[in-house]
């Protein structure tokens, strides 16, 4: 429609050319030819309209349970230390992450599963605004594929315990290794779904079905199984083993 507006304007701005250029004694003949253009332009408008391809909207959807095949265990221990024991509280901090490392290996978790990053200090003060020592902290997480043996030493604390190490932060973290491709196949499943419900409606509707014409895929929800938390901005649940994954893809078709 907006190319018939385009041409009407471009057909009477070449009429008022003409009638300015050529003077008043062309005018009857000028509307004669403008009588003519205008009944083509409303015929091939109104030609367009009934040629408008009708389109028909659905929306398809699928979901599928995995479960995690990547863990990620974070740590944070916390050491306090008086003023005068800074010194001695970052060499027990060290003694004490060297000790947990040595840990892991007897347990079967390879080093290069394991990273440590630098011990921070914050200054501590008493109500009176004097200091009265340091919070030390340093974090350690581990990644490993060995989701069964992080767990059981996620959940026993012993080893902390045992040397008095104060655990500011444990917690574990279920991720899957292989999401691209199982977001593909939730795509591919999703708009077999919006084709289904296409030709069922079509088919009701006494009418024939043409090609797809558009495809919009909503965001991801991962979620625990059987969740019905949905978020617009998509959801990466972390905080269990098994999952659930779902999306939804809008889809307009032709209609014959």
């Amino acid at each position: 429609m907006k190319y018939t507006f385009i041409i009407a304007i471009l057909a009477l701005l070449a009429i008022w050319a003409w009638d300015w250029i050529n003077g008043p004694k062309n005018k009857f003949n000028l509307l004669g030819v403008a009588f003519i253009i205008g009944i083509s332009i409303f015929s091939l408008a109104f030609w367009q309209s009934r040629q408008a391809a009708t389109s028909l909207r659905v929306v398809g959807y699928s979901s599928k349970l995995f479960e995690s095949d990547l863990v990620k265990w974070n740590i944070s221990v916390q050491k306090m230390v008086s003023s005068s024991q800074l010194s001695q509280g970052y060499k027990d901090m060290n003694d004490d992450i060297k000790a947990f490392k040595d840990y892991l290996i007897k347990q079967g978790v390879p080093l290069d599963e394991v990273s440590v990053q630098p011990v921070t200090s914050y200054q501590q003060f008493d109500n009176n605004g004097n200091m009265t020592g340091y919070n030390l902290n340093q974090s350690v997480f581990i990644l490993s594929e060995n989701l069964v043996k992080i767990e059981d030493l996620a959940l026993n604390p012993d080893f902390f315990a045992e040397r008095g190490m104060v655990l500011n932060d444990s917690r574990l973290e279920y991720l899957y290794t292989k999401l691209p491709e199982l977001k593909q196949e939730l795509l591919a499943a999703a708009t077999e779904d919006a084709l289904a419900r296409a030709t069922e409606i079509s088919g009701s509707a006494k009418t024939s079905l043409g090609k797809l014409r558009e495809a919009r895929a909503g965001v991801f929800q991962i979620t625990e199984p059987y969740s019905t938390e949905v978020s617009d901005y998509g959801i990466y649940n972390t905080g269990t083993k098994q999952k659930s994954i779902s999306v939804t893809l809008t889809a307009y078709f032709n209609l014959k």
